[in-house]
């Protein structure tokens, strides 16, 4: 993540004048004073490491959530929604737009601008990507997510709201469409039913090892899967590894 650095940063310190500070008298009074409290390195490095945390914590974020892109890609069922990463990208996004629309009006600094816009938009396409490879999931299993409790916990409030609004538009619209033709009981139960798209959690997946594994099968305890192994196997068998991060899907 580059760092955006103001136009007296990017000049010279040669015949610069650096003010001294002006001498204060001391009263002659017996006061106890933490020394530490009043340095200015102190509170410069402690500037700086925060700049340094929140530099991290963005950085992670994104590279959260490309990761956790893949595994939802692949993953038949719904995932844990990465509240935090989203959160944190989207307050960088809204920053950095305000910075770039600065830059574009200086000359001297238009390209940096440029170049942080593409940037933004960067960011913009995984969050989007992310998002709407949920959305498609959620519509597709509305009714499965809808009756897990578990399933459930993982949405967002957004795609909770959605959730229930796209199951209300579904039954109207079977109801429409289908009232005049089957028995009432039939409507409520077994016809939609009949549109409950469960997850196959027997789906063969490829996985990458992140921590030493051991097969689920096995029943040697010292045969392990080492980290960086590619292995296949069955959904069902890799989501509690999945889950505890000692695999990612690919």
């Amino acid at each position: 993540m580059s760092r955006i650095f103001a136009l007296d940063e990017l000049g010279t310190s040669r015949g610069r004048v650096i003010p001294t500070r002006p001498i204060r008298e001391i009263p002659d009074i017996d006061i106890d004073l933490d020394i530490d409290d009043l340095s200015d390195s102190d509170v410069e490095d402690k500037k700086e490491q925060e700049t340094q945390l929140q530099v991290g914590e963005v950085y992670n974020s994104y590279e959260t959530l490309k990761r956790t892109l893949i595994n939802e890609e692949f993953s038949p069922e719904i995932l844990e929604f990465q509240d935090r990463a989203i959160n944190n990208l989207d307050k960088l996004i809204q920053e950095q737009n305000a910075i770039s629309s600065e830059m574009l009006l200086i000359r001297e600094r238009k390209p940096f601008g440029m170049l942080l816009f593409s940037d933004i938009d960067r960011i913009k396409y995984i969050m989007e990507k992310y998002l709407l490879c949920r959305r498609v999931k959620i519509e597709n299993q509305v009714l499965s997510i809808l009756s897990s409790p578990i399933y459930k916990g993982r949405l967002s409030e957004a795609e909770l709201r959605h959730a229930e609004d796209y199951k209300k538009l579904l039954e109207d619209y079977l109801k429409a469409e289908l009232g005049n033709k089957l028995p009432e009981d039939c409507l409520e139960d077994g016809v939609i039913k009949t549109f409950e798209k469960r997850p196959d959690l027997s789906k063969p997946v490829f996985c990458r090892v992140i921590k030493p594994l051991v097969p689920k099968d096995s029943q040697d305890t010292n045969l392990k899967h080492e980290p960086g192994d590619v292995i296949m196997d069955k959904y069902m068998y890799m989501r509690d590894a999945l889950e505890d991060k000692s695999v990612e899907l690919i």
